[in-house]
């Protein structure tokens, strides 16, 4: 297993509990440091999976709060989930152990599959042997990226964040004089009584700076009274990368392109796969994962998600307000669709329609026009099949 974040670390357990002989090879054995968020609807059955306990691996919010400078604010009734790296990578790490997973600390030159074993050869110059080789490393650099500055702080901050919710997106707080830029304001409600609050631009090419993020988060808190504790989160996310093209090795979770195209989440999905890559290697080896991970289902959804997300990319503050003041407002089940690369493409053809049906005559022209220059010929028969 080439790397140790959530989709690694978790792949290397599901395998050894299937009675693999698993090696881990990462930089370090440090715990995770990102914050991550995941729907509660799918981290919880992912955790569950994987042995962990959801109510200790996971905060869960009862009510997700968007707002928009057209609707105002929305109450979905979809729970939200931010999950607690620490408690997982504590309870991955252990269950590591004694299920006897090799850790070798160290990075990866190159592999080499031709032998019977796979050789992985290490920029030290030490090399190891496995029967298959799993990437998770993270994903290849892309053209497109999600970037957010994050800053813990303390203080009365339910003007923003609502107390018990998880605010996903505010259109509004954000917008100032220059109206190009569509960003968000994003926060979560800590255990301590600190709130994490991320100025956020959702995708860009090129991407925003992170100075311009954090300009703009810190002009929210000097307004708000908010006193900044502890050390900034910087996030950059590749939107746009392919999957780690391999003949000797396997790619999982962000190095497979399992990163939703439009909206940057992963962890969900990764952390559920991973008892799926690991029968599917106890039982058929390196082409039953890659058909394990890489379906032609889950390829047809990224494909149409990938022409959502070209077509939120050249739209400005008012447009984006505007979208998703109707994407909320749509049926829950079409919108959760939309936002998981675990649906069918069908499902994501129909909230990708309704989008298009409710949305003001010049923003259908906007989408009509993006889909067709965009879309790949996967996206087309999907969206076409839905007439």
């Amino acid at each position: 297993m080439l790397g140790a974040g959530p989709a690694g670390l978790a792949t290397a357990v599901a395998c050894a509990a299937r009675g693999l002989t698993t090696t881990v090879l990462a930089p370090s054995s440090r715990p995770w440091t990102p914050t991550y968020g995941a729907w509660a609807d799918e981290l919880e059955p992912a955790l569950d999976r994987l042995g962990v306990v959801p109510g200790d691996a996971a905060r869960v919010y009862d009510a997700t709060v968007v707002r928009t400078r057209r609707a105002g604010e929305q109450r979905l009734g979809r729970r939200y989930a931010r999950l607690r790296e620490g408690v997982l990578h504590a309870e991955l790490t252990r269950r590591a152990e004694e299920l006897g997973v090799v850790r070798e600390t160290g990075s990866a030159r190159g592999v080499d599959a031709d032998g019977d074993p796979a050789t992985v050869w290490l920029a030290d110059g030490r090399r190891l042997t496995a029967r298959v080789v799993v990437d998770a490393r993270g994903s290849l650099p892309g053209t497109a990226q999600q970037r957010a500055w994050g800053e813990l702080v303390a203080g009365p901050a339910e003007e923003l964040v609502p107390a018990g919710t998880a605010l996903l997106m505010d259109w509004s707080a954000l917008r100032g004089d220059d109206e190009r830029v569509p960003l968000f304001l994003y926060g979560l409600p800590r255990e301590d009584g600190t709130t994490l609050l991320e100025a956020t631009s959702l995708a860009a090419r090129p991407p925003v700076s992170l100075e311009r993020l954090r300009l703009a988060l810190h002009r929210v808190l000097d307004r708000a009274g908010l006193r900044v504790v502890g050390e900034p989160e910087r996030v950059a996310i590749a939107l746009d990368a392919p999957a780690r093209s391999h003949s000797d090795a396997v790619p999982v979770g962000a190095a497979a392109g399992m990163v939703h195209p439009a909206t940057g989440y992963s962890v969900a999905s990764s952390l559920a796969l991973a008892p799926v890559v690991a029968a599917a290697l106890a039982s058929g080896g390196l082409d039953a994962v890659r058909r394990a991970v890489r379906t032609p289902r889950r390829r047809a959804t990224a494909a149409l998600l990938a022409a959502g997300r070209e077509a939120l990319l050249p739209l400005d503050a008012g447009a984006t307000d505007d979208f998703f003041a109707g994407f909320f407002a749509l049926p829950e089940d079409a919108w959760a669709a939309y936002l998981s690369t675990d649906s069918g493409p069908g499902a994501v053809a129909a909230a990708m329609a309704r989008s298009f049906t409710g949305a003001a005559p010049a923003m259908r022209l906007h989408l009509v026009a993006s889909t067709v220059s965009t879309a790949t010929r996967p996206a087309r028969r999907a969206l076409r099949r839905r007439g």
